[in-house]
């Protein structure tokens, strides 16, 4: 009897018949892939599996369930940090910046102390001129300087008409408790000639007719600078003068003046008061004679002493585009046999337009002019001694303009003027007591209407043109001619400054017909005792032009060029001026 033998009784058994359904599966599945590559290789075999298979399909596993959304709030719990404090020491070394310069003022221009010119030109014409002056300072500032100034002339067929001039000066300001001290001291030697006359007709020696001019001058001034316009500002002055001529003259002169003002909201009063004393020593004079067995005796002359006292209250006034200023001019002349008051009334209006682009103005005034000998050889030197010094009264002045800017560069004003005169000062060739070489001063009333223009002309400040025309009607009272008075005068100023480097200077100026006086009759004139002859001076145009190249800020060359048209025509009767005058040298700041 066959036992039979189940797999739980045998497990090696039942793992090598597990072992054998694995191979036979593993044949199976290589047999099949072999059908299958063989029958890629043949496709003209047919292959037939037969056996056994049994198709399962396994269970679907679905959700039955329907999404839905769900609603909460999430709790956050609260975080609580407990902060432990702690310094930690730091050590730091800042580096070193150097400091940035800021413009934030402009820097002051740089002064120098000295400056000096130095020149020669044509004629034996030497120039030299040196100034030294204290640099900024807040307690003190002085200067000097110094000028000389000659020609040996040039001109012919007149006699010797060399000239010089030579100055001195020194000054010396101090600045006190808002107050301002200044002196100064100054001396002046001008030699001139009395050239006005043919050597060859009359034989005068060289000394007779040299003629030097000594002066000296002092003064000292004592000024406030209050900035509180509540404080009476004031300024007290003497000015002191004498001077010395070789025709035997001493002059002295002395000035004490004072003036004081008080601004109160919109007005300003103000007074001014001057007493001015003159004493003048004539010394001698001797008669001319052409006839050389002719003689004259020496003539004593009449001393001058004058004294005038001036006093002038005023008012200003501004009241947004109105000026006004009203004031009276009060004088006491001294100088004749009797005292004579004189009363000048003061007025000034204006009112601006347009924000200043015209101004309209009008006024009067007057005043009492001093005639000293040193003022009127100032205005012509070739003045003799033997002169009766009275003063002028400007007894009237009215005047009315505009002026204002048509461009931002261009200005302009253009005045109309009537003035009265009484004893102006008339210059006249002498035949008494020189060759007709000398003056005498004469005075008779004047009445002058002049109408007068002028045009301004600035481009960034490298170019200015500067223009000024005038006409006047000069009337004499006895005399046949205003002497020496033109009726048309003509003026054109011009500086150009290129990238200062160069700088020109020009001027053109043009005087018209004018008549001198004399006291010898013409060849058609007829004898008249007392008279005196005029004698018609041509017109004239004229020029000058100046040339400077700075080579450095303190070395520059100049060259200069008067009277360009080389015309001698007369300043006064009988003397011309000199013919073109060409002049070069350096300057140096120091």
């Amino acid at each position: 009897m066959v036992k039979e033998e189940r797999p739980q009784d045998n497990p090696n058994k039942t793992y090598s018949m597990e072992k054998n359904k694995h191979m036979k599966r593993i044949v199976c599945i290589l047999g099949l892939g072999g059908c299958v590559l063989g029958m890629q290789a043949q496709y003209d075999q047919e292959i037939i599996s037969i056996g056994d298979r049994t198709l399962t399909v396994d269970a679907a596993f679905k959700i039955s369930d329907l999404p839905h959304t769900l609603d909460s709030v999430y709790q956050t719990s609260e975080l609580e940090y407990q902060l432990m404090p702690r310094q930690v020491e730091v050590t730091y070394e800042p580096k070193e910046i150097k400091a940035a310069k800021l413009k934030v003022i402009e820097p002051l221009t740089k002064l120098y102390r000295g400056y000096a010119k130095a020149g020669v030109g044509l004629y034996t014409t030497p120039l030299l001129e040196v100034h030294y002056n204290s640099i900024r300072n807040r307690d003190w500032a002085y200067g000097i300087d110094l000028r000389h100034f000659s020609s040996q002339g040039g001109l012919k067929d007149v006699a010797d008409n060399a000239y010089g001039e030579n100055h001195f000066g020194a000054w010396a300001k101090k600045y006190v408790n808002k107050h301002t001290l200044e002196g100064g001291l100054s001396y002046d030697l001008d030699r001139i000639h009395y050239y006005g006359f043919d050597p060859g007709d009359v034989e005068i020696g060289r000394g007779a007719y040299r003629q030097d001019y000594r002066t000296f001058k002092g003064y000292f001034e004592v000024e406030s600078h209050y900035r509180d316009s509540a404080k009476v500002q004031h300024r007290g002055y003497v000015d002191v003068r004498n001077t010395k001529a070789d025709i035997d003259v001493n002059e002295s002169n002395y000035v004490l003046g004072g003036e004081a003002a008080k601004t109160i909201d919109d007005y300003r009063f103000g007074i001014k008061g001057i007493l001015d004393i003159n004493s003048f020593d004539q010394g001698s004079i001797q008669a001319f004679y052409i006839a050389a067995s002719q003689d004259s005796a020496a003539i004593d002359l009449e001393d001058f002493r004058n004294t005038i006292f001036r006093l002038e209250p005023s008012i200003h006034a501004r009241k947004g585009d109105l000026t006004v200023n009203i004031g009276l001019g009060i004088a006491v002349d001294g100088g004749g046999e009797k005292t004579i008051w004189h009363l000048y009334p003061q007025a000034y209006l204006s009112y601006s337009l347009f924000d200043d682009l015209f101004t309209p103005y009008a006024g009067l005034t007057g005043g009492l002019q001093r005639n000293s000998f040193y003022s009127l050889s100032q205005e012509n030197p070739f003045i003799h001694n033997a002169n009766v010094l009275m003063n002028t009264s400007k007894d009237l002045e009215l005047y009315a303009g505009i002026r204002g800017t048509i461009f931002d560069n261009l200005g302009f004003n253009a005045r109309v003027s009537v003035e009265n005169y009484d004893d102006f000062a008339f210059y006249v060739n002498d035949t008494l007591f020189s060759a007709e070489n000398k003056f005498a001063v004469l005075y008779d009333d004047l009445r002058v209407v002049r109408v007068a223009g002028e045009l301004t002309y600035i481009h960034d400040e490298r170019l200015t043109l500067a223009g000024r025309l005038e006409f006047a009607s000069n009337t004499a009272d006895d005399f046949e001619e205003a002497f020496n008075l033109p009726g048309v005068q003509f003026t054109l100023d011009g500086r150009y400054d290129l990238d200062d480097r160069f700088v020109v200077k020009a001027q053109v100026f043009a005087v018209g017909k004018r008549f001198g006086g004399t006291m010898m009759p013409g060849e058609n004139d007829e004898v008249e005792l007392g008279r005196f002859y005029p004698v018609e001076l041509r017109s004239y145009v004229d020029g000058s032009l100046g040339l400077e190249y700075r080579y450095t800020k303190r070395i520059s060359a100049w060259l200069d060029f008067n009277n360009l048209t080389g015309g001698r025509y007369p300043r006064w009767h009988a003397y011309p001026v000199q013919s073109v005058l060409v002049m070069g040298g350096l300057s140096y700041s120091f």
